[in-house]
């Protein structure tokens, strides 16, 4: 009587090949032992860890991707139930490979979508603290930690999270937006004279945005209001 035949995974390959050549590998030393200096089996087997590991690392890469990437998918379908689980799966389950690092990012998005603001500011924070080497999403975590403070009332420390952001998007007109919210927490902190400053600055460094004109309406406002 036939068996029925057992699914066999991608990882499940990947892992059988892993072990294949490794016990190959261990196979042949104990074979050529006598041939070898012990120096000679040390650097061997050095290299077979080494490869073991790098194999490893890579594995784990590929399947963080995998899951940051349906985890983004489902985040911009507003599917945040289903976005929070790949993305937690991508984050917490390889330890600090790049996809990780994206997958903390995206989930300080998720989380503060669903209203779990401490949560989020975790994961900003963690994406900044472990992997932020691409400078637009470094200023785009800081935003989100800014804007997690702000949601917790904490509006000067807000704003100068902002402005920090700010200084990382100098060449884009991202630093218009984010001068812009700086300029708006520190309204709402009752600091008027910081406000104008930020306003003033956004104008003289982004004359031809958006966010200038809105500036100058705002200034006018606080103008209006303080006479």
């Amino acid at each position: 009587m036939l068996r029925p035949k057992k699914h066999i995974t991608k990882q499940k390959i990947k892992e059988d090949k892993f072990v294949t050549q490794t016990l190959i590998a261990v196979n042949w030393l104990k074979q050529n032992q006598r041939r070898l200096t012990f120096a000679g089996v040390g650097i061997i087997l050095a290299g077979i860890i080494f490869w073991g590991s790098a194999s490893a690392r890579k594995a784990s890469e590929e399947e963080a991707s995998l899951l940051a990437l349906m985890g983004g998918y489902a985040l911009e379908q507003q599917d945040l139930q289903q976005a929070r689980t790949f993305l937690l799966q991508a984050a917490e389950g390889f330890g600090r490979v790049p996809s990780a690092g994206r997958a903390s990012f995206m989930l300080g998005q998720v989380f503060f979508r669903l209203g779990s603001i401490d949560t989020s500011r975790i994961y900003y924070q963690r994406y900044l603290d472990r992997y932020a080497r691409v400078r637009l999403l470094k200023a785009a975590a800081m935003a989100g930690v800014s804007a997690c403070q702000e949601e917790q009332g904490d509006f000067m420390a807000a704003a100068g999270g902002y402005e920090k952001a700010a200084r990382l998007q100098e060449d884009h007109t991202g630093g218009a937006h984010y001068l812009l919210q700086a300029a708006r927490c520190y309204r709402l902190a009752d600091n008027i004279p910081m406000a104008m400053t930020v306003y003033e600055r956004l104008k003289l460094e982004y004359p031809e945005s958006a966010e200038a004109d809105r500036a100058a309406i705002e200034t006018a406002q606080l103008t209006q209001e303080g006479g």
